[in-house]
């Protein structure tokens, strides 16, 4: 029972942390080769574009994540839903964080790296959890993990 109801924690944690993400970023042009550390830094990502790249990215990990969770629920399957579990967190962020620096909106950029900064976090403890289940679900519902996303939400409702 302790082990259904931590992976139904674990399940809440995913779903929240996606609803309050926003989208995947449209993609760019490629930059030249050797350009990168020479160019200007880019004119900035507006607020609205970047609030309907990290809604994106959050569905997606919602969608994704709701595969999962049955495979995390399920002990015979939970072992293997694990590294599938860490594949996630790492395409979440790294689809969350696509244009963290150039957000033209300083208070939602500050947002979105301390989401980040949590989803680090725990990543990097479900990695730790070496497949306990128990780690993986206080990783996942730790204040810090469930409470990401709400100040972006928050700063792109009013978008």
């Amino acid at each position: 029972m302790r082990r259904i109801l931590a992976t139904a924690t674990l399940g809440l944690a995913l779903f929240g942390a996606a609803a309050c993400a926003d989208t995947e970023p449209e993609a760019t042009s490629t930059p030249t080769p050797g350009a990168a550390t020479s160019a200007a830094a880019p004119a900035g990502v507006d607020k609205k574009t970047a609030c309907a790249n990290l809604t994106k990215a959050a569905a997606d990990f919602k969608t994704q994540g709701a595969v999962i969770l049955p495979e995390m629920l399920n002990p015979a399957t939970q072992q293997a839903a694990v590294p599938k579990l860490t594949k996630l967190l790492t395409d979440f962020q790294a689809a969350y964080s696509k244009d963290v620096n150039t957000i033209a909106d300083a208070e939602l950029k500050a947002a979105v790296e301390a989401d980040l900064k949590a989803l680090q976090n725990a990543g990097a403890a479900v990695v730790a959890a070496n497949g306990d289940a128990t780690k993986i679900e206080a990783a996942l519902s730790s204040p810090e993990f469930s409470s990401a996303g709400e100040k972006v939400e928050t700063l792109c409702k009013s978008a």
